[in-house]
């Protein structure tokens, strides 16, 4: 018998974004979108240097059905 609880929870696609350290477009701003499963299991799913392009690709997922999070919108 194991103590362990394992929590699960629903599917969700997560925006997050962050600057490049390295290589030709060192500064830039970048964007990810990436789809967790309810394990925790993570496939990247978008990325592209737009938030606002990155929000639309967001609301796809969202009008499919599936839980969105914002994480930068949530840092503010």
């Amino acid at each position: 018998m194991s103590n362990v609880i394992r929590f699960r929870s629903p599917p969700r696609a997560e925006l997050n974004g962050g600057v490049i350290s390295r290589g030709p477009d060192t500064g830039k701003q970048w964007y990810f979108i990436d789809y967790v499963d309810e394990e925790g299991g993570r496939l990247g799913v978008w990325d592209g240097p737009s938030y606002d392009m990155a929000c639309e690709a967001l609301a796809e997922w969202r009008q499919d059905g599936v839980r969105t999070v914002d994480l930068l919108r949530e840092a503010l």
